[in-house]
Parts: C-alpha cells; structure tokens; sequence
C-alpha cells in the first residue's frame, strides 16, 4: 500500500490536532511497510510555479502552489516520482484540493473530515459570502467523488450521510489517535510557576480564543471553585498570552489564580498534565462540535480525573464509560462538577482508572492504524464513486 496524504498546512506545523493528527498517522504507517509522500498547498507570490520538496522524517513533502493542485498536475507529478495508491485528505482544504487531480487520474480518495464546512468559512461573517459558497460547492463534489469518507465522531457521520448523501457504508469514524507510548514514558515532575504541592490544580489544554472551545465558561465558573476551594489553582494551557491577561481582569480578586502557560511542546503538555488534579473541556453544544477532538485523546491519555460539558461524543467516550463528569453547558452546573470530584477523592481516582480503557480503544494510534489501513483496502477496492 502506497499513500499520499494530501494537506492544506505545512508539515511540521503547529502543534494543534489539525496538524498533529497526519504526521502521527505518517509515523505509524511506516511501521507497517505503508510508502507515504505527503503534499501541501503553499501560496506563492503570483508567476511562482515553482514546487519544493523537502524531507521530514524520511518522508517526502511536497510544496505545490494553487495552479499544481487546480490542474492536478503538481500530484501527477508526484506520482512519476513517488506511485500511490489512494490519496488521504487530510480535512476539507485538502480535500477540495486534491479532488481536482483525483478526478482527473481516477485516484481513490479518502476525504477525512476534522469538522464540518459550515462552521469553518467565513465564519465572522453573517450569512457568509462568496468565499463560503464557493468552498461549500466544491466539498460538495469532493465528498460526491471520494471513496470513503472518514469522520472524527458519530453526529458528523450521521451529517455526512444525512446531508451530504454519502451511502452509510462508506464512513467511517476514528477518533483522533496518539501515541499512547508518550504518556506510558516517566516525566520528571514539573514546575508551575505560582502552583505549589499545597494547591489542587484545575487544567484546560488547547488553544484558549478558539470560540467553540468555551473556555470563557470555565473562566466564569472558577470564581464559584475558588470560593469553595481556595486552594485551587487553574492552569490554561495555551495561548494567545494576552488573552490569558484578560481572563485575569475578568476574575477581578481570583486573577492571580489564573495561570496561563504559552509556547508549551508535546513533551512539555504530557509532563503538565501529569500535574492535573482534574482536566476540563467545557466546549460549546455546536455544530462544530460534533468532531472529537485530539484535546480528549490527551486528557484521557493523561490518566487523570475528566470534566467535560455533556455533547456529542462524550456521552460515550466519557459518562458511559465512567472516565469522565459530564455537566451542562453553563458555568454554574461545570463549576459543580470540578467541586465534585476535587472534594471527592474516591470518585476522582475512579475516573481516572477507568480512563487508560478507553484511550487504548478509542484513541491508540497502533489500533486506529489498523482502521486505516482498512478504510485504504476499501477504498482502493470500491474507487472513486
């Protein structure tokens, strides 16, 4: 088996789920004897033609600019060089991409959804406009065209047949997988400045603008947990730095309980989530939404108590399988929940226990690779629709 995954971002990139997720798919493929070539969309001045190629980890990155992907050129090229057998579309940018040149040489292609369109695109304007309409046409005869469609939770792949029309068996759903073996290795204990042993640590991972994370609902509850436990400190995880000032004045007197960490690398959030009395992610009951994240991989991976707003996915990943306290969307009922388990030590540990299971099922990138190699078999069986 021989794939290319298709990108809309640089790889390396940042340190985000989006851009993570595709190079510990690469990394555990090659394991497993899969050739992979990846290649990416790079804006160029106008009049560059010009492709690139790099290495990263042995494996080719190609740097195509716009009129490459548009004509489907920049992939045959790639092709001559570097055969595959199905193209993995790594998020609708990609997707819209690569769907030129796919349809131009009948390559399968594997559409990996992260979330859906309509909440990615223009999405600061009302009604959107041309930009949105546009994208939204040409997903459209992407997901009409691919093989297989792979969704990263149950309610988008209910969308993508619902709406989008795909048959039922053509979607798959795997969860953002990781390397559980980062989280198995020992750390050595980590320092957070103005955290002492003394102090219960309240911990959100993850970017902390980022609408439908709804972080500004923890930042509304900690005054109640602060209250109730002035021994509690929260740490975020994230950045900008200067949004993390002002959550700070928002807490007014609390303000100097409110840690932010920027700038942190995948090594430095496995050791401070080792830190963590109790993880939270009070994310927004949106459409957006409907994707799991990678945020939740790690939170389980990390071994520690989990508590989560009750959306999606979570009802399953975390309230079935007791690895997780599910609130409602609302400060009040999240600030509840942390009070729960931090004065509850018996509850805590048992959240914690029951959350190595379902990383290991759910989100363990050796088993999820496997669910890829099958989506690949299957899609290179059946092509393109």
């Amino acid at each position: 088996m021989r794939v290319l995954m298709a990108t809309s971002f640089p790889i390396p990139g940042e340190y985000d789920g989006t851009a993570m997720l595709p190079i510990k798919i690469l990394r555990a493929l090659k394991p497993r004897g899969v050739d992979v070539v990846v290649a990416h969309l790079r804006l160029r001045p106008p009049g560059d033609f010009s492709t690139r190629i790099e290495d990263f980890e042995g494996t080719p990155v190609f740097s195509l600019p716009p009129a490459a992907w548009i004509t489907g050129r920049g992939l045959a090229r790639i092709a001559r060089e570097f055969p595959f057998d199905v193209v993995h579309a790594q998020s609708y940018g990609a997707a819209t991409r690569a769907y030129f040149g796919c349809r131009r040489h009948k390559w399968p292609m594997v559409y990996e959804i992260h979330s859906l369109l309509g909440e990615e695109v223009e999405r600061d304007r009302l009604g959107r406009g041309l930009l949105f309409r546009s994208y939204q046409a040409l997903e459209r005869r992407a997901v009409d065209h691919a093989a297989w469609i792979i969704a990263l939770g149950e309610p988008v792949r209910q969308v993508v047949i619902d709406e989008k029309g795909v048959p039922a068996d053509r979607v798959s759903v795997i969860y953002p997988g990781i390397d559980l073996g980062e989280y198995e290795r020992p750390s050595a204990p980590v320092e957070i400045p103005g955290v002492g042993p003394e102090h219960k640590v309240v911990m959100y991972i993850g970017s902390i603008v980022h609408p439908n994370q709804g972080v500004p609902i923890l930042v509304d509850a900690l005054p109640k947990v602060f209250e109730v436990r002035p021994d509690a400190r929260c740490v975020l995880v994230g950045g900008p730095a200067e949004a993390g000032e002002e959550y700070r004045k928002k807490l007014g007197q609390y303000g100097d309980r409110l840690i932010v960490l920027t700038g942190q690398n995948p090594e430095q959030v496995v050791a401070l989530s080792r830190r963590a009395d109790v993880l939270v992610h009070p994310r927004l009951a949106c459409r957006e939404n409907f994707s799991v994240q990678s945020k939740i991989a790690v939170y389980l991976a990390a071994g520690r108590p989990i508590v989560a707003t009750d959306f999606g996915d979570y009802r399953k990943l975390l309230g079935e399988s007791g690895a997780g306290v599910l609130t409602e969307v609302a400060p009040g009922p999240l600030a509840d929940g942390i009070i729960r388990v931090l004065n509850d030590p018996g509850l805590a540990a048992s959240l914690a226990a029951a959350t190595a299971a379902v990383a290991r099922e759910h989100f363990a990138m050796d088993r999820n690779i496997d669910r890829y190699l099958d989506v690949y078999r299957r899609a290179v069986e059946l092509g393109p629709r």
